[in-house]
């Protein structure tokens, strides 16, 4: 039987290791379906997909957005987790190509990160 400690470790290391795997499955849909897309719909489309993913992947683990923040080439997503009373944030770092600095310009996904924080 694991402590409350451990356990919590335990579902923050399960937690981590299914944002690795977000990582490689959002990277090779932007690739795929989301190629030259307007920068300025790259926010709300990575907010979705990971939502989306998170749901398809492990009911058990409830994922709502939380704030995004923008930079030119860039995103920044945060999410509030919760799996098993276990709260952690995730945060989605995206770094995209863009053909110029317009915001309706086309956009390429050049670079992902998918992290795990320990939540209020």
């Amino acid at each position: 039987m694991l402590t409350g400690k451990e356990d919590v470790q335990r579902i923050l290391t399960y937690a981590e290791s299914i944002a690795k795997e977000a990582r490689k499955a959002l990277t090779i849909e932007f690739g795929q379906k989301h190629k030259g897309i307007p920068f300025s719909a790259a926010a709300k489309t990575l907010q979705d997909s990971l939502l989306a993913w998170f749901n398809r992947r492990d009911k058990n683990v409830k994922v709502t957005p939380g704030s995004v923040s923008t930079r030119p080439g860039g995103v920044r997503a945060v999410f509030n987790g919760e799996a098993k009373h276990v709260r952690f944030e995730i945060h989605a770092d995206a770094i995209f190509t863009t053909s110029s600095g317009s915001a309706d310009s086309p956009c390429y996904l050049k670079e992902l990160n998918v992290s795990i924080s320990k939540g209020p």
